[in-house]
């Protein structure tokens, strides 16, 4: 008689479409009401004006008001002035978007604490851009953005602004209740890296039978690092517990964080200031990236731009090999993927080291909507599934049919509440249960198309030129970390080019050797 699945899939949308126009009618309302709050704050400073009361205090008790109307802290009502003061008279874009609901009140607020100090002549262009879609991004995933594109069009602000902010860094122990305690601190970008990765490590002492959550050890592992300790002991209470026996007496002590920079090699020879890439982070300054490569590991990543990515026809992402075994960028991916070994892993279920790296890589975090766990703590997910009775029919393990997915959003796309689908560059096409399609970008230290320049074009080919140039060559100052650029393009530079006083390579072509970098780093992908 009746169809129910159909008449359940309309009312599905009916509801969707009604969830997003309520939505937006409250974002017009929270609009209103900051709006308000900014012309009362308005209204008493120039009452304090006409006083003849300092400037500086003019309007200063109007949060003390503001909070007794509306039943809030003063700093809440502190935290409304200052936005409600941003959108009048700074981010002019940003109150448009606002006032129609386009955003709602809390990436009103994420606009305005990361434009909050980009430099008047870049803010109008950040603002434009970050508006772009933002409607579809979470707020985290929105301030990640910005920091990409302050990074990029405002570099000396952004390295200005780090310098002050690492002057702020600190740790603080607060009592809370029920026996517990909350720690809370600032820390440089790269600081944290370390912590973070040091803490995941120990989390991963315990055998499989620990009782305790992941959040629990890492919890416990911060204890236990504070203590002296160099490993998490395990909970498991037995005799023959297996974190004992690999843990031996040595315990974690001897592992190295890894801390993954990525940055172009004309950035590293100062012939630009393009923001580098800090994983887990985001976009760092010039200056900080070329500070942490100083005493790292190299690896040369190589990328294609979208120029020739559309020259060549290809639906791989930007990241086109890592390491010295990487193809050419005048290799076409057709004979790439010709080559037998190649065809023998693309029917193989686990993909091989290598390949890993690119994705992780390329992708920087898991690719579902707004997720922002690390590609490092992701599953690497078959788009198209992969056909264990016959490989050469399912999808195969390419860098096109792969994807990192936490493993919660994993299990949401293999057991079917969302369908995706690759649709090239590294881009994935989401569809919820009701049909809405979300596009996902890659997150990685590489995605940024401005990264992705080849040698060959732009800045680039001026570096190529210079450093094939045998008398500017003889007249760089090269710093520890310039002296690991033969390494990079050294299938550039004729050898005899090449060649300086006094200058032994520090590369073979063995596996490079790890070594502690300023940051703890360990072979970070450069």
């Amino acid at each position: 008689m009746f169809d129910t699945g159909v008449l359940t899939v309309s009312a599905s949308e009916g509801s969707t479409a009604a969830l997003v126009a309520r939505h937006a009618r409250i974002a017009c309302e929270q609009f209103l009401e900051i709006d308000l709050v900014t012309d009362l704050f308005v209204m008493r400073c120039d009452e304090d004006a006409r006083a003849g009361r300092n400037e500086a205090h003019h309007g200063e008790f109007a949060h003390v008001e503001i909070a007794g109307l509306l039943g809030l802290t003063e700093t809440a009502a502190q935290r409304m002035i200052g936005l409600g003061c941003d959108l009048r008279w700074r981010l002019h874009q940003v109150r448009a978007a606002f006032a129609s609901g386009r955003i709602d009140l809390a990436k009103a607020h994420a606009f305005s604490e990361a434009l909050a100090n980009v430099s008047d002549d870049a803010l109008a262009d950040i603002e434009r851009r970050l508006l772009d879609g933002a409607e579809r991004v979470s707020t985290t995933r929105l301030k990640d953005r910005a920091r990409r594109l302050i990074a990029r069009l405002d570099p000396e602000g952004a390295r200005e602004r780090r310098r002050r902010a690492v002057a702020d860094r600190d740790v603080r122990v607060v009592a809370r209740d029920d026996a517990m305690t909350q720690v809370d601190g600032l820390l440089p970008a790269e600081g944290g890296q370390i912590l973070a990765g040091r803490l995941r490590a120990m989390s991963f002492d315990v055998c499989a039978r620990d009782p305790r959550t992941y959040p629990q050890r890492r919890a416990d592992a911060l204890v236990a690092l504070a203590a002296g300790h160099t490993h998490l002991e395990c909970r498991c209470g037995l005799d023959n517990c297996t974190a004992r026996a690999d843990l031996g007496s040595a315990g974690t002590s001897g592992v190295t964080v890894q801390v993954h920079v990525g940055v172009n090699a004309s950035t590293l020879l100062g012939l630009d200031d393009a923001p580098g890439y800090l994983s887990g982070y985001g976009p760092i300054d010039a200056d900080l990236a070329r500070e942490l490569a100083a005493d790292a590991t190299w690896k040369q990543v190589l990328t294609l731009p979208d120029a020739d990515r559309a020259a060549s026809d290809t639906e791989a992402g930007s990241v086109l090999g890592i390491g010295r075994g990487h193809p050419s960028p005048r290799t076409s991916p057709v004979d790439v993927a010709s080559r037998t070994r190649k065809r023998l892993q693309e029917k193989a279920y686990r993909p091989n080291a290598q390949l890993v790296e690119i994705v992780r890589t390329r992708d920087g975090a898991c690719r579902f909507p707004n997720c922002g766990v690390q590609a490092r703590a992701c599953d690497l997910d078959h788009t198209i599934p992969f056909d264990h009775d016959d490989p050469a029919r399912g999808g195969l393990t390419t860098e096109t049919n792969l994807a990192c997915l936490c493993r919660k959003h994993h299990r949401l796309k293999t057991l079917g509440y969302w369908a995706v689908r690759q649709i090239g560059r590294g881009r994935l096409e989401w569809s919820d249960p009701t049909g809405r399609i979300t596009v996902t970008e890659p997150q990685g230290m590489f995605a940024d198309g401005s990264s992705g320049e080849d040698l060959r074009t732009g800045v680039h080919g001026e570096l190529l030129a210079r450093l094939t140039d045998s008398r500017a060559l003889a007249k760089l100052n090269y710093s520890a970390a310039e002296l690991d650029l033969d390494y990079l393009l050294e299938s550039r530079i004729p050898p005899r080019q090449r060649r300086r006083r006094g200058y032994t390579p520090r590369h073979s072509d063995t596996a490079a050797t790890t070594h502690t970098a300023v940051a703890a780093a360990e072979d970070p992908p450069f």
